[in-house]
């Protein structure tokens, strides 16, 4: 009996050591499959997967310049000039998520002393999304808000810095479409100042672009974005405090000096990134790319690398001379005038001026009397103050270079410039070597 029973015994833990391989089998076949078959649905966002680079490209088809669709742009632009060196769907209206704090922060500033404390009000408390905390009955400065929105994306700060410019959310918000309107823009319309989703919250890489070049053109918008860490001092209503900044660029990229990151699920990954090297500044936006950091990377390399910034113009050179009425007028830069150009460039863009009409008589030499306009097209890419060589004694006379519209055109090759700045076909040759 105790023989029989061990056999017994022994072929029993058989069967149940082979049913045991069987349903882990099965179980590991079922766990691979299902996997599987997530990965396969595009819609579900990468970020919710660890997937390596190999992985990434097979789900999006990203190229070298991000991915060639048009659910995804990107913009390189020079901030003096705004003139763009790369481009992909530039237009294309796309949402933005926290890179909408650029305009939230400059029009703040622009409506607000930047020591200026004020109360946190109870629409700032508890506001959806990434935060700096902010409790009710707290003081801040401007200046630390502005550092806890641009370091932190602290919503609750755009929040604390929109009550306090516009009076209401909604009224700050009028601000800021108002601000874009008088940028140009075509393809930006803002609902908030935080930049969570919203069906008619949106602007486009060249848009954005133009925002953050103006922004930068504020030393002190440029000296808080372009900070790696600050330390806010505690007061008698809130503890001190610590921000880093989560944007990357500014010790990954050799010249990094901004911007702004900003993700949502509607949105994808954006990036307003900066970069200054041998004196030119550039701006480079990506809108629902993954790789933000590499895309912004590559295409500022590129664009350092085949644009050089070239004088054009120095302070005092005469652009044009004007007979009107018989009166000899000559027009001149206030500024040196550089663009960002390729070897072997030819470019045409059209120009025109513009004189002030705050102007009064008698004018000496040398009065900044309006400036001059150039365009791509339609589109407004930059401006220089002009200056008066003689004295001006009738005003009524030297508005009527207002109708004067021509063009610039400029050729660099091996390193020297030729252009021609005509207006009416009249126009002189100058070299720069």
């Amino acid at each position: 009996m105790g023989k029989y029973f061990s056999i017994k015994s022994f072929c029993k833990l058989i069967y149940f050591s082979i049913a045991t391989i069987i349903v882990l089998f099965i179980a590991v076949q079922l766990y691979n499959g299902i996997n599987s078959v997530s990965l396969d649905f595009s819609s579900v966002g990468a970020q919710d997967f660890n997937l390596n680079n190999n992985d990434i490209d097979r789900m999006f088809s990203y190229d070298s310049d991000c991915a060639v669709n048009k659910s995804t742009s990107m913009v390189v632009m020079e901030a003096s000039t705004k003139r763009v060196l790369k481009e992909l769907n530039r237009d294309v209206r796309l949402e933005m998520a926290s890179t909408t704090k650029v305009m939230t922060a400059i029009v703040a500033m622009e409506n607000l002393p930047l020591d200026w404390e004020i109360a946190i009000a109870d629409e700032a408390i508890g506001v959806e999304g990434s935060s700096i905390y902010l409790k009710k009955g707290e003081i801040w400065t401007v200046r630390d808000l502005l550092y806890g929105l641009m370091l932190r994306s602290g919503n609750d700060a755009a929040v604390a810095l929109a009550v306090a410019a516009g009076g209401s959310v909604e009224h700050f918000v009028s601000l800021m479409n108002g601000k874009a309107e008088e940028l140009g823009l075509e393809n930006t319309h803002f609902q908030n100042p935080h930049g969570l989703h919203g069906d008619a919250h949106y602007t486009s890489a060249y848009d954005l672009a133009v925002i953050s070049s103006y922004a930068m053109n504020n030393s002190q918008f440029k000296e808080i974005v372009g900070t790696k860490s600050y330390s806010v001092a505690a007061n008698d209503t809130h503890e001190a405090r610590y921000f880093a900044n989560k944007n990357k660029m500014l010790a990954l990229y050799d010249g990094g000096n901004g911007i702004k990151t900003g993700y949502t699920k509607d949105s994808g990954r954006c990036l307003v990134s900066s970069a200054q090297r041998d004196g030119m500044q550039l701006i480079c936006v990506v809108l629902n790319c993954y790789d933000t950091y590499g895309v912004c990377s590559k295409n500022l390399d590129d664009s350092f690398r085949d644009f050089k910034p070239v004088s054009v113009g120095k302070s005092g050179d005469v652009l044009e001379n004007f007979d009107i009425d018989g009166q000899k007028y000559q027009i001149a830069l206030q500024n040196d005038l550089v663009l960002p150009l390729k070897e072997g460039e030819h470019l045409g863009i059209s120009c025109h001026f513009v004189i002030s009409d705050r102007l009064s008589a008698p004018l000496k030499s040398n009065s900044v009397v309006g400036k001059v306009e150039f365009y791509d097209g339609n589109r407004l890419l930059f401006d220089a103050n002009i200056v008066n060589i003689e004295e001006i004694n009738d005003i009524g006379v030297i508005r009527k270079i207002s109708d004067y519209v021509g063009e610039l055109h400029i050729s660099y090759t091996n390193g020297e410039i030729k252009q021609i700045f005509s207006f009416d076909r009249s126009g002189v040759e100058t070299r720069r070597g």
